[in-house]
């Protein structure tokens, strides 16, 4: 259920829960949606009621927003750090071509967003497996698994049972910060907390982890700005 409110373009969706007992109001910082959790039996006039009192605050949220950085041929997009140019590849070369200033893809122009976001994630997938396998063989630690996905808040994340879990937007960063994030969740095979043991551990497998957190910090939204699905981006 949606509920327009004036002043707002993007409707708010209401989500009526049976356990909650307060009003909750979310803004998603990647795609501005508004997400209004209400008790079962409010009322719609009680949660627009909610929704102007908490105005000031929903519009300071709103313009935390993303901008949103839609994915097309000629667009540059940093890839390992570095800013590359996207191109439609040649008929006489096969598959898709990284080279130090462009990448070359295989792909109609209207598949540019997805193809690029294939190209990520195999590269991802390609380049950060050994990272992880290695520093876990180091410190003596099994994985379990190793998925990589397209989080919305989260960078990286470590289960209990070894399980690891990276997302594959990491490849856009330069090499030192995608490796601090890759040693941090290793590091939770070890220790599943925030300790100073698991930062020694840290900082013994990555030294300068902190100018690499402050990087991720500072530039983050960046690499989360980048649409490479429009028409899921529309309709989600």
């Amino acid at each position: 259920m949606s509920l327009v409110v004036k002043g707002y373009s993007k409707p708010v969706k209401i989500n009526r829960q049976k356990r909650a007992k307060r009003f909750t109001l979310r803004v998603c910082q990647i795609t501005g949606k508004i997400n209004l959790t209400i008790p079962l039996k409010s009322s719609l006039e009680s949660a627009e009621h909610f929704i102007e009192k908490n105005a000031n605050w929903l519009s300071n949220q709103l313009n935390q927003v993303i901008p949103r950085d839609y994915v097309s041929l000629g667009k540059s997009i940093p890839i390992e750090g570095v800013d590359r140019l996207i191109l439609p590849k040649g008929k006489d070369l096969a598959g898709s071509i990284l080279q130090k200033k462009q990448l070359f893809l295989e792909c109609d122009e209207l598949d540019v967003g997805l193809a690029t976001k294939k190209f990520l994630l195999n590269h991802a997938v390609y380049v950060l497996t050994p990272i992880f396998e290695e520093n876990a063989a180091y410190i003596k630690e099994n994985i379990k698994s190793i998925r990589f996905k397209d989080t919305k808040s989260r960078w990286g994340s470590c289960s209990s049972e070894g399980s690891l879990m990276v997302s594959w937007r990491l490849i856009m960063a330069p090499p030192s910060v995608y490796r601090y994030v890759v040693i941090h969740e290793v590091a939770h095979l070890r220790y599943m907390n925030h300790g100073d043991e698991f930062w020694t551990l840290v900082k013994k497998l990555h030294p300068f982890y902190l100018n690499d957190r402050f990087w991720l910090k500072k530039n983050g939204k960046t690499l989360k700005s980048f649409v490479f699905d429009a028409a899921k981006e529309d309709t989600a």
